[in-house]
């Protein structure tokens, strides 16, 4: 059964939650659902990707590209600052900052398998708990209905359990903010 392990880390550059969700599922089929716009409705919201010069593209790998999530009734805009197919993409949004989501290969004895790593960076330690318990419990809802689009059994998790969950995160400190991409964040260090 998959499910959601969560944790704040401590970078050189500031504070990441951080929360990875191992999937059963190989690295390619991963990111082929994770940057379709129509799968993403299912999980979270449609999206579209414009080009620097404001073009509707596919091509989502441009460093400036804005993207856009239709939410219904309102739109989420963000930037894309750092793209890479079957890797990761960086995105910064007004409304949450800067996130991240990695995907790294894991190779098991049955198979292959990916590590999905999602981060929402934040300057310090007190501005990530804050990010924690205020969004925390909604990126993990997405992640969990992201799995079950995957076809992955998924537990569910009752909103008070979530709030508890993302209300005291252990505090890990990095041993240094270059080795970012090697522990899987993208938020406290470069990418």
């Amino acid at each position: 059964m998959t499910t959601t392990s969560p944790r704040l880390v401590n970078w050189e550059n500031g504070t990441d939650l951080v929360i990875e969700l191992p999937l059963a599922v190989d690295l390619s089929t991963v990111w082929a659902k994770l940057v379709d716009s129509e799968t993403a409705g299912a999980w979270f919201a449609p999206f579209t990707v414009s080009d620097p010069a404001g073009e509707s593209t596919d091509d989502s790998e441009d460093a400036n590209s804005a993207i856009s999530f239709d939410l219904g009734e309102t739109t989420l805009n963000g930037e894309v600052l750092s793209f890479e197919p079957e890797d990761h993409i960086l995105v910064e949004f007004d409304d949450f900052g800067v996130l991240g989501i990695q995907l790294l290969r894991l190779e098991l004895t049955d198979g292959e398998a990916t590590l999905l790593v999602f981060t929402q960076s934040a300057p310090d330690d007190e501005s990530a708990r804050l990010k924690a318990a205020d969004f925390g419990p909604m990126w993990d809802t997405h992640l969990r209905l992201f799995a079950r689009v995957l076809g992955l059994d998924v537990p569910e998790a009752t909103e008070p359990e979530l709030l508890t969950i993302y209300a005291d995160l252990d505090l890990e400190h990095s041993e240094t903010g270059a080795d970012t991409a090697a522990e899987g964040s993208l938020g406290g260090g470069a990418v």
